[in-house]
């Protein structure tokens, strides 16, 4: 006991913290990398503390693992890869780039960040692991100067130890008690007899004295059976062999009730030491190494990124559309671009909407890209809901919204998420449910039938609203000579691939693409309205004009029922032929 006392406190100190020895980072790395699982210990926390002897800035952080490999893959970096304290801190460098595709300090993914000369990260051992990840906090430097040491919290070893001297103490006494009374009882020397010296036949004065004689004595004044005057002592009779060995000493059953009770107190006081739930310090334990795994918007994000989002293209609609590829990818941005060509050919100006409420669901991912849809009602029209389909490339690139359509809220679906915030995606029939939709929509929007095998919703919205103008341009009045459209599903971007599980279905995006052909008189000018002016791209002679429509919708399923929901349609592009 003594030799784990003292052992534990060479570790320890009075201080309770072990530490493991600094070391320098590697020049041109830009980053070192902590897997927090990777420590083998359980029951406290570890501090991670970096200091830079050139004077730069450092920045420390932690995040998911899937966001920290994606942006670290292929840059120059420190792995930290083993630990063990006292002392042991094993680290590789792994060559690369000397800067990651954006600065890591600008990515919105962090759990915690802080910056500074000397920076410090304490995480709890019990807790769900992150990865935690220290690096330049300014662009273009690196981890030159830089040294990083871990520390381990081991609270109550101090007292432990403390307890184990007294202990130690105790028990040292007891056993120099217990060898010392039985040293002293091994050998006892047989007690010495005295000799009784006889006594005068004669009596003296007193009760039955006299010359006469006594009890039991016969005639002639000796005792009966005897031969001689004197009287001998009782004590001084021969007896046989056996008187000669000594009466058997009695245990010591009060020594024995001792040692029992000082055993068991002992045996006590070991198993509660020992139980490794009942000790509230440092214990060793073995690190359980998963793949990580995150959901693409974490509880509370959806409203920021709705907020971000909309501010952000208030501003570029302002600007006329510039970088609104930094928010939009397609096949959102050929409609967004569209509008706001229509938009300031009609002087109007363009607003985004403002959501009051507003919900995401997504599942879970171990590597990007990834993807979630976004649900926002606006303050001006609570009786329609925006749907917005979001991808996000790799953990260095912004979110951006692909797709997005307007359903009734009332038709709004109910996501089922788990205890970590993610929606199952739509079970394996509903992908073969868009695609043969999107050969349906694309087909009403050419001949404007629909079977009843067919989702429901095709005649109604955007969908009716195609219609009524391909009708309109086909009457007697329009003066065109004949107006063809070909449509087909949007094959750019893989809508089934991103669908979501709802309380009674699934729900999904899409988008189908037409192309009007008009022929137009020779004998006539051509005047198609502003619209089609506002997104021509060539100004070229001919009698034939072509005008590119989008149409998104969403399609839901409850049940065995599939719904397809349009709202609206877009012209994009006209050109003559």
């Amino acid at each position: 006991m003594a030799v784990l006392v003292v052992s534990a406190l060479s570790v320890v100190g009075t201080d309770e913290v072990t530490e493991t020895d600094a070391f320098t980072v590697k020049d041109g790395a830009h980053a070192v990398v902590l897997d927090e699982a990777i420590v083998p210990y359980s029951g406290t926390d570890v501090t991670v503390e970096a200091h830079n002897s050139d004077g730069k800035e450092l920045f420390v952080g932690t995040a998911n693992g899937v966001d920290t490999d994606s942006i670290l893959d292929g840059v120059a970096q420190e792995q930290i890869s083993n630990v063990e304290f006292p002392n042991t801190l094993d680290h590789r460098f792994i060559p690369g780039d000397s800067a990651p595709e954006a600065p890591l300090t600008d990515m919105d993914w962090w759990i915690s960040q802080d910056t500074g000369e000397n920076v410090a990260k304490t995480f709890d051992l019990d807790a769900d692991p992150q990865v935690l990840v220290i690096a330049a906090a300014n662009e273009g430097e690196n981890l030159d100067g830089t040294t990083v040491s871990l520390k381990m919290r081991v609270e109550g070893v101090l007292a432990l130890s403390l307890i184990g001297i007294g202990l130690g103490i105790i028990m040292a006494g007891f056993a120099a008690y217990f060898f010392l009374r039985w040293f002293n009882g091994r050998i006892r020397p047989e007690k010495k007899k005295k000799k009784s010296v006889g006594r005068d036949a004669r009596r003296g004065s007193g009760p039955g004295s006299g010359s006469g004689p006594g009890p039991g004595v016969g005639s002639g004044g000796h005792p009966a059976g005897t031969n001689t005057g004197r009287v001998r002592s009782s004590r001084l009779v021969k007896k046989g062999d056996n008187a000669k060995a000594a009466p058997p000493r009695r245990g010591n059953t009060s020594g024995r009730r001792s040692l029992r009770t000082v055993t068991a107190a002992t045996l006590a006081s070991g198993l509660a030491l020992s139980g490794c739930s009942a000790v509230p310090i440092a214990q060793p334990d073995s690190p359980d190494i998963t793949p990580y795994e995150r959901t693409a918007m974490r509880p509370g994000d959806a409203g920021e990124f709705m907020t971000n989002y909309t501010e952000s293209l208030d501003k570029i609609l302002d600007d006329g559309g510039t970088d609104l590829e930094k928010i939009q990818g397609e096949p959102l941005i050929d409609r967004t671009r569209a509008q706001i060509q229509i938009a300031k050919k009609a002087k109007q100006k363009l607003r985004a909407p403002n959501f009051s409420e507003v919900v995401a669901g997504s599942p879970s991912f171990t590597e990007y890209p990834m993807w979630f849809y976004a649900f926002g009602t606006s303050k001006g029209d609570a009786k329609l809901t925006q749907v917005q389909l979001v991808t996000r490339e790799s953990a260095a690139t912004d979110p951006i919204v692909r797709t997005a359509s307007y359903i009734p809220t009332e038709q709004m679906p109910t996501l089922m998420a788990d205890g970590n915030g993610a929606v199952k995606p739509g079970p394996e029939d509903f992908k073969e449910d868009m695609t043969t939709t999107a050969d349906h929509v694309s087909s009403f929007l050419v001949d404007g039938k629909a079977d009843k095998a067919d989702a429901k919703g095709l005649k109604e919205g955007g969908f009716k609203d195609f219609r009524g103008y391909l009708g309109d341009l086909r009457g007697k009045d329009s003066g065109f000579d004949k107006v063809d459209v070909d449509c087909k599903p949007y094959e750019k971007f893989d809508f089934t691939s991103m669908t979501l599980s709802t309380e009674h279905g699934a729900i999904g995006m899409g988008e189908v693409r037409c192309t009007l052909t008009i022929k137009v008189p020779g004998d006539y000018s051509v005047d198609l309205g502003d619209t089609i002016e506002a997104v021509k791209t060539n100004d070229k002679d001919g009698d034939t004009v072509k005008v590119d429509t989008a149409h998104p919708y969403v399609l839901m399923k409850t049940g065995d029922e599939l719904s397809a929901v349009g709202t609206d349609w877009n012209v994009l592009s006209s050109r003559i032929e």
